[in-house]
């Protein structure tokens, strides 16, 4: 929208018509030209000026537990409704490499040739090697949900000293998603840390996953379970810890009471009865690395008893945490997920 001031100021709200309608008024009774001349004071001269509407600006608020807070540099996450078809959350900043001294590394890289076989590498300060958090967003395997879902948590354990691989990958809805494209985008992803010019500890990683991602996090610390031609198996990289927050962690019971409305058999491409060669690929065992368990008993989306189905897990839960709540990095659940795994106080 353009504006056009007769007045002291340049801005919209100091504008006044009838200031405008006193000057034309002025000009129409002067003799000459001299009156209003070029020398005219520059502040009553009229200006053109072209305003844009922008969204305010991000400030540097602290976190609070009911949303995560948005800090400079950082994107706002806006956490969608797990079952709906699209995201609603704004994509962080994506550059090549902000490789300011003193500042952490942002890159993101392809791991395939498909635009969403990509994840955003995040890198600390310092010479490493480096501890290594891997990231898998939730959306129950459909298209609509991407990586900037965990982009707060990244850099919230970036500050803490460790590289982050926040990665997308192809869902149901997706060209190559579902069975078994999902699966095998998550391995890939992580075994592509093997081949990142990066001062990387590739035996100190771990895998965080929400919802669905806490399934593909269980997974990919089993892929060395797998047989022989299963999607995934033979990994390169093997994590020591999975982190699963608020995940679906049974496939066949969360599809015998339809959890997310479908969602496994869209996942898997049918019931347990009529594929179950791929229930048993997808289906995480327990015995590998170790796991943490983070669920809010207030989810109404993946409900708390998932969680209980992994035995041996070290268990991190709230009373009033709801599904989301555990990608706030603010929230009592983040920080006490981050202390058992011995991550340092943020930069």
């Amino acid at each position: 929208m353009t504006y056009r001031l007769t007045t002291r100021r340049v801005h919209p709200r100091y504008y006044r018509p009838t200031r405008v309608v006193a000057c034309l008024g002025i000009l129409a009774m002067c003799a000459t030209e001299a009156a209003c001349s070029s020398d005219a004071p520059d502040s009553l001269v009229s200006t053109t000026v072209s305003v844009t509407t922008a969204a305010p600006a991000t400030t540097t608020a602290p976190a609070t537990t009911t949303a995560p807070a948005t800090t400079t540099a950082r994107a706002t996450t806006t956490m969608p409704d797990a079952g709906a078809s699209t995201s609603t959350a704004p994509r962080a900043r994506k550059e090549s490499d902000l490789n300011a001294v003193g500042h952490e590394r942002l890159r993101r890289i392809s791991y395939g040739p498909d635009r969403l076989q990509a994840g955003d590498l995040r890198v600390p300060p310092g010479d490493g090697p480096f501890r290594v958090v891997v990231l898998i967003h939730g959306g129950f395997w459909r298209s609509g949900f991407d990586s900037s879902l965990m982009t707060l948590l990244a850099e919230d354990a970036t500050g803490r000293g460790v590289v982050t691989w926040n990665i997308d990958y192809r869902s149901v809805g997706d060209s190559g998603g579902g069975y078994p494209g999902t699966l095998e985008d998550v391995a890939r992803a992580i075994d592509h840390l093997a081949h990142l010019d990066e001062p990387l500890a590739l035996d100190d990683v771990i895998v965080i996953g929400h919802s669905a991602g806490g399934h593909l996090a269980l997974w990919a610390g089993s892929r060395d379970r797998l047989s022989p031609g299963d999607p995934g198996a033979s990994p390169t990289v093997t994590p020591h810890t999975v982190v699963a927050q608020a995940a679906v962690v049974d496939l066949r019971l969360a599809a015998e009471v339809n959890l997310g409305s479908g969602a496994v058999q869209a996942l898997l491409g049918g019931e347990p009865d009529e594929v179950s060669e791929r229930y048993r690929v997808a289906q995480p065992v327990f015995d590998g690395p170790r796991i943490i368990a983070v669920h809010g008993r207030y989810d109404q989306t993946v409900p708390i008893s998932q969680s209980a189905l992994i035995p041996g897990a070290t268990g991190i839960f709230s009373d009033t945490g709801t599904h989301f709540d555990v990608l706030d990095p603010g929230h009592e659940l983040w920080l006490r997920t981050v202390a058992e795994l011995g991550l340092s106080s943020p930069n």
